[in-house]
């Protein structure tokens, strides 16, 4: 305003003379300066401010975590979930999710991608990890929670028609896990005392997990969750049939072997984020 006066006085003025040119020079400079603030500010506030409000990739905080995890099933018709055991997911989210599905009578699709517990490396892999945690309990622990994990999803799966669960073995062992609804995405990793990644929508790292996760799928083997065993039993606990867990498709022997202690993981108790 001050600017446009300035100018306008100079401009009006009946003598020309150097100063006059001078005032309305400085004039036009601060109008055209203050013009192009106006407009870069006006751009930032319509691309950019909803991001910093909203950013694309956030750090979560360790005691956080848990509730980020429980906030990922709502109102969503996909689930995506790359991990080790899948204790977490068991122990709550599923029940999250087929509590959405049948609240609001919507299809889920849930995806669960494990590391394959019949290849020797990985589940070696896997008790190594533990170990180093003060989680190891024993061998085979990749195994069981794998049985555990499927038995789950196929429990889930046959008593609530609205859940659609696919159960996938990966040749692969992931040093995070990674947690992905409509809500967003969330990275962790297996120590509960270090922070997480949280992506938007909106992040293109949230597509790329995606895509990742799509084409690991497609290279993994597929658990069979379909024998109708499953439809008499029940979510909430109780016998599971020998036959049941046989029809997961996995090594008869060690099944039978670890009957007991599948049947006590299948909705765990415990877990890291309590």
């Amino acid at each position: 305003m001050i600017a446009t006066l300035a100018y306008w006085f100079a401009a009006s003025a009946t003598q020309q003379d150097g100063f006059t040119e001078f005032v309305k020079s400085v004039s036009v400079n601060i109008f055209s300066a203050t013009v192009s603030v106006l407009i870069v500010y006006g751009a930032y506030q319509y691309f950019i401010h909803e991001d910093t409000e909203r950013p694309e990739v956030d750090t979560i905080r360790p005691g956080d975590i848990g509730e980020e995890i429980r906030r990922l099933p709502q109102d969503t018709t996909f689930y995506f979930l790359w991990a080790r055991s899948g204790t977490y997911f068991r122990a709550e989210t599923l029940k999250r999710l087929t509590d959405h599905a049948i609240k609001n009578r919507k299809t889920v699709d849930v995806t669960v991608l494990l590391p394959d517990p019949e290849i020797d490396e990985l589940s070696q892999a896997y008790e190594d990890m533990s170990v180093v945690l003060g989680e190891g309990d024993g061998k085979d622990k990749l195994f069981k929670n794998a049985v555990a994990t499927a038995a789950a999803c196929a429990l889930a799966s046959a008593n609530n028609r609205n859940i659609k669960i696919k159960v996938c073995l990966s040749k692969f062992i992931p040093s995070f896990r990674i947690d992905m609804s409509e809500q967003g995405a969330l990275l962790t990793e297996d120590d509960k005392a270090l922070y997480a990644l949280r992506f938007s929508r909106k992040s293109q790292f949230f597509e790329m997990f995606r895509t990742m996760m799509t084409y690991e799928v497609e290279l993994s083997r597929v658990v069979d969750l379909t024998s109708s065993c499953w439809k008499t039993l029940s979510l909430e606990g109780g016998a599971r049939p020998m036959e049941a867990l046989l029809s997961l498709g996995f090594s008869e022997e060690k099944v039978r072997a670890f009957e007991k202690d599948i049947t006590s993981m299948i909705a765990p108790k415990d877990h890291r984020y309590k």
